[in-house]
């Protein structure tokens, strides 16, 4: 369960990158993640009291998670409906003024991802002062996530396949959600899905991160050879 969970987390968190990319003002981009700093370090008294009794706890209480589920499946949907009203946008098709500002949601389920690394990161590097290591890792994770925007930006500088990347991650998000839901409720379902193959999963995602990768350098690298020609 904490793998799956570890997984949706991961999810987010590129959903919010994969969002910030969306963003030309780069006024917007710098001040979440200097909110995202502030919110580490005013986080740190309550992170550092977690501990991994409390989190088999609070994935064992159905109703929390039951909550967290429904607020997932909510998101995920609205992410997909801000892809396609995004992709409508990138093609000059008509659209509701008020719906260009769906770029400027970051979602929610990211601000609990982020607490959770950040208590985890507490439960396994000792030594260091409390607030100091805070303070730290408040600016570092913002670093952190800036650089990755920047990969992405780098790996994949066509706007229309990040878009539709997104959708593809929130389709992740609702399905890694349903399997959580069946493992949480115990709803009848075939035995194959009820024990989740984590290693499997793992390897799989792994090869599609890959594959993906390889997919998006190998268009970039053909795009620049028809460049290159004309």
């Amino acid at each position: 369960m904490q793998i799956l969970i570890g997984i949706l987390f991961c999810l987010a968190v590129f959903s919010l990158i994969m969002q910030m990319s969306f963003l030309k003002e780069k006024s917007v981009v710098g001040l979440l993640l200097m909110a995202i700093g502030i919110g580490i370090f005013m986080a740190y008294p309550y992170a550092i009291e977690q501990s991994y009794s409390k989190f088999k706890m609070l994935l064992g209480n159905q109703n929390l998670m039951g909550d967290f589920l429904v607020l997932q499946v909510i998101e995920s949907t609205l992410g997909l409906l801000f892809s396609i009203v995004l992709i409508r946008i990138f093609y000059k098709e008509r659209v509701r003024r008020w719906f260009r500002y769906f770029k400027f949601f970051p979602g929610i389920i990211f601000i609990p991802a982020l607490f959770y690394i950040e208590s985890y990161l507490f439960l396994n590097i000792t030594g260091f002062d409390f607030k100091v290591f805070a303070s730290v890792l408040a600016v570092a994770i913002p670093l952190v996530l800036f650089a990755l925007l920047k990969l992405i930006l780098y790996l994949i500088p066509e706007y229309d396949l990040r878009l539709e990347l997104k959708f593809i991650l929130h389709i992740l998000q609702l399905i890694t959600a349903i399997v959580i839901s069946i493992k949480i409720y115990r709803l009848p379902a075939n035995t194959a899905i009820n024990e989740v193959p984590y290693l499997q999963m793992l390897v799989l995602l792994a090869m599609t991160v890959l594959l993906g990768v390889l997919g998006v350098a190998m268009y970039n690298y053909r795009m620049k050879k028809q460049n290159q020609k004309l």
